[in-house]
């Protein structure tokens, strides 16, 4: 298909959307129209192997709230505690609904409904992507009747049309993706036989049915379904989103979407089914002014001291915000009352900007000082710059709007280059760069003895764990942070410790626990050679062109109410600095920034 075939074919699916979904061309993901009533539906108690009432009800959300949102399912524990802070942050007014109330009160929206064939799973995201283009309900057959109560008709019952997933989804393909969105591409798992982690796909329908979203759940794995998703790809404008893959496939998934100009972003997973519910609800609380993550504070007092001691710098950071799901179930670790007593990195996706704003509103007004947010990989959206250096530069125009936007001043980057490093350092904002996803202890030991080094051409700080921490092994954890303090006697010495967010799950109750960690940096914080700091505070002390910056702010601040005198040791060491900065030696040019540092610290916190 040519260039000009695919631009009139997507100024042509532009017009099919209610005219309450805005999706200009600089946004990945669209806005709904801002709701003012929610009907209510909590289906917390319902087996989601046995009952499915949810299809008719997400298929019928996502027709009604097209228009403008008005129906919220409650799945969770969690979406129940996220619409409690809707009601605190916005003036909507919430109605708690029967799934009968609110069947009879939209019915009209929807002008008939499609029947799954069971037998063949995969016919559910089939009958979805039908939905969405002809503004119909999905159900499972035991449901026609219910349906039918509410004078909603047949408008198709696929029940013995297909042989196998391969025909399905080769028929959706050929018959249905040209009258799709082509912005988004969703997998929705059909559940058992064909996944057997977990039931179907539940949240995220609503989605798929309001933006007519061609559903799917190819295995790249396999040829033949290999080649339809690789067509859809190429079909697809580029800069635009897969939203999660098949099963376990994740690296080739996210391979193939970087050759093709592409990129992830989860918003649906097998392992979590009922994960990020009532997009279509969220992303129409569209808050003024739009909200940004903050920066922590800096202690200069305490860093200062432990600068001036010589200690070793610890810091945490957890993986996986690039997964919108992670985003939306964090809620359930930063309640946890120990959050706070930890100097926590917070992987984030910035694309929260779009469907749902008033969740970093509520992360960056309930932050503490030891919490900070990181743009999770590989940017924008998750993807691998080696396999695409072509991509580089048009990627990183759009993660550029998506940091500035909600004000997030470090990446992680897996699929890490160096040219790719270099590149998102001269582009993007950023302060530092975290490498790969998990820990890279043989390269931090044998290679840089911390957790910083430098490329030639860039003062930002390349980051690299050092340790793992997961609650299960918190023992062999703290053998090992002790035996670092012995191994390496630079000072002062980097460690960033990282860990997934299902390394907290407790034992006893499987919910995650902060308690254990917390009570591990406690203990090392009474070691004279340790000191636990907020990343905002450990990227500051490793790069050197924004230490410079934030220097001479300081000494701006503070020349008029002290004596020009006692600030001319740092002002030496700041001049220092930029001579070795000038010369591209970033690691000697951070060292005389900290000085400068601990000089202007002196002044302002001087030892009685």
């Amino acid at each position: 298909m040519s260039e000009l075939e695919l631009n009139t074919r997507k100024e042509k699916l532009e017009t099919r959307f209610s005219l309450n979904v805005e999706w200009p061309e600089n946004r990945v993901f669209p806005s709904f129209s801002s709701p003012d009533t929610l009907y209510v539906i909590d289906l917390r108690n319902i087996n989601f192997y046995k009952d499915f009432k949810h299809l008719p009800l997400t298929t019928l959300q996502g027709l009604v709230n097209r228009e403008k949102p008005r129906i919220y399912i409650v799945f969770t524990k969690n979406d129940q505690e996220w619409l409690n802070e809707l009601v605190k942050y916005t003036n909507i007014q919430v109605i708690t609904s029967s799934s009968e109330d609110v069947m009879k009160k939209f019915s009209n929206y929807a002008k008939g409904y499609i029947v799954y064939d069971p037998s063949l799973p995969d016919t559910v995201n089939l009958a979805t992507t039908m939905a969405g283009i002809n503004d119909c309900i999905v159900i499972h057959p035991e449901d026609e009747n219910w349906v039918k109560s509410f004078g909603i008709k047949l408008f198709k019952d696929l029940r013995g049309s297909f042989k196998s997933r391969y025909q399905v989804y080769l028929w959706a393909y050929e018959n249905l993706w040209p009258n799709c969105s082509h912005r988004l591409l969703l997998p929705m798992s059909p559940g058992p036989p064909v996944c057997t982690h977990n039931h179907m796909q539940v949240a995220m329908r609503d989605y798929a049915i309001a933006l007519k979203l061609f559903v799917h759940y190819l295995s790249v794995h396999n040829e033949e379904e290999r080649e339809i998703f690789c067509k859809l790809l190429e079909e697809m404008p580029n800069n635009t989103a897969v939203l999660g893959w098949h099963g376990g496939e994740e690296v080739t998934t996210v391979a193939l979407a970087s050759i093709y100009n592409k990129f992830v972003v989860v918003m649906s997973h097998h392992h979590g089914p009922l994960s990020f519910a009532n997009p279509t609800v969220w992303s129409g609380i569209q808050l003024d002014p739009p909200p940004k993550f903050r920066q922590p504070p800096v202690n200069l007092k305490k860093i200062a001291r432990a600068l001036d001691q010589k200690r070793i710098f610890v810091t945490f950071y957890v993986t996986d915000g690039d997964n919108m799901q992670f985003d939306f179930n964090l809620k359930e670790m930063w309640d946890d009352p120990h959050r706070g007593e930890i100097p926590i990195a917070w992987t984030v996706s910035p694309f929260l900007a779009d469907i749902a704003p008033l969740i970093i509103r509520y992360y960056s007004e309930t932050m503490s000082p030891n919490d900070t947010f990181v743009c999770g990989p590989s940017g924008a959206g998750y993807w691998y710059p080696f396999m695409n250096k072509a991509y580089i530069s048009s990627y990183l125009n759009i993660t550029k709007n998506y940091l500035e936007r909600v004000n997030l001043r470090y990446v992680e980057i897996l699929g890490f280059t160096e040219y790719a490093a270099a590149m998102y350092s001269k582009t993007l904002n950023i302060i530092a760069i975290k490498k790969e996803y998990s820990n890279l202890w043989q390269e931090a030991y044998y290679r840089h003895g911390g957790s910083a080094y430098y490329l030639s051409e860039t003062p930002v700080p390349i980051l690299i764990g050092v340790l793992h921490y997961t609650n299960k092994t918190s023992n062999i954890f703290k053998t090992r942070l002790l035996a670092m303090k012995e191994t390496f006697k630079d000072r002062p010495l980097f460690l960033l410790i990282v860990s997934h967010p299902w390394d907290f799950k407790s034992a006893r109750t499987r919910s995650k626990d902060l308690s254990k960690l917390s009570s591990i940096v406690k203990e090392f914080a009474k070691d004279d050679e340790f000191t636990f700091v907020n990343f905002h505070e450990f990227t500051l002390l490793l790069n050197p062109k924004y230490g410079i910056h934030y220097a001479e702010d300081l000494l701006d601040n503070v020349k008029n109410s002290v004596s020009p005198e006692s600030l001319k040791e740092a002002e030496a060491n700041l001049e220092k600095a930029k001579d070795f900065y000038n010369k591209k030696r970033w690691q000697e040019a951070s060292s005389y920034v900290n000085k400068a540092l601990q000089c202007i610290a002196s002044v302002l916190y001087p030892e009685k």
